[in-house]
């Protein structure tokens, strides 16, 4: 059904970032970028590809700077900048293949606000339209106090400490069969550096501050049962985009691609991307 290829590509700062390529058979109508998730990784969106693949479109999706098989410490970043760089490196990989083919980026979690950021600071117009899923605005459970300051002092001090995310792997999805593949995979990992977490806070309040500038016709969506992000934030945000429909599940999890109601998800998003 689709044929896949794998890359090392460069980011301007010239650091490696590994890029996975499933093409459709046929010229594809548009093409789909994917960032995915803090810890995981692009070979985890295998069957959300499949089905895109089926509906004529290309899809690609790399690994995150210090994630899955891309260069970089495990769970950290200098700079967000940095992952600003790969997603526009990987969009020039994308253009330089398909000249005229419309591309489409998708962002989950950290992925999400990675995407929502991008469309601020970049603008690019390389982008036709945008579908965010379950994007790092708030989290579901609340940080104390004394970890947030604590963090602020040792992140002076030792910004690539890393601690474990929290992040119970149950909470992803209903699907048992995914949790267990997610515990079981060794690109998968649960770290996160004082310095990243510190960037995250701070992207979190510059998409909070400046989303109305956002372009790009978009989709917003999440699970309302959510435990590790809260649809609030999601919903905060939709607010201040100008283009965007905005998609609330019940009962689903922090993986809607991954969840059991996963086909109704898979129809809204081509729904959305076919209208364009």
């Amino acid at each position: 059904m689709e044929m896949k290829g794998e890359k090392i590509i460069f980011t301007s700062r010239g650091k490696k970032i590994f890029i996975r390529e499933w093409k459709t058979k046929n010229l594809q109508k548009k093409n789909i970028l994917i960032i995915h998730g803090l810890g995981e990784h692009s070979g985890r969106y295998k069957e959300f590809a499949k089905f895109f693949i089926k509906n004529g479109l290309g899809v690609y999706a790399l690994d995150l700077q210090g994630h899955g098989k891309s260069e970089g410490k495990r769970g950290h970043i200098k700079s967000f900048e940095e992952y600003l760089d790969s997603v526009e490196s990987s969009l020039i990989f994308i253009r330089k293949k398909f000249l005229e083919t419309p591309i489409i980026l998708f962002g989950h979690s950290l992925g999400g606000l990675i995407g929502l950021n991008f469309l601020i600071e970049r603008e690019s117009k390389e982008i036709e339209s945008a579908v965010i899923s379950s994007p790092w605005i708030e989290t579901a459970i609340k940080v104390p106090e004394y970890l947030i300051l604590l963090q602020k002092v040792l992140k002076r001090i030792f910004p690539s400490l890393r601690l474990n995310n929290r992040l119970t792997s149950s909470h992803l999805s209903k699907n048992k069969d995914i949790v267990s593949k997610y515990d079981e995979d060794e690109l998968v990992h649960n770290e996160i550096s004082l310095n990243l977490y510190s960037e995250v806070m701070k992207t979190i309040d510059n998409v909070k501050e400046k989303a109305s500038r956002i372009k790009a016709r978009t989709l917003l969506y999440h699970g309302m049962s959510d435990k590790i992000i809260s649809s609030n934030g999601t919903i905060g945000i939709s607010k201040l985009l100008k283009t965007h429909k905005l998609k609330l599940y019940d009962n689903v999890y922090h993986e809607p691609h991954n969840d059991l109601e996963k086909e109704e998800i898979y129809q809204d998003i081509i729904e959305f991307i076919k209208k364009i």
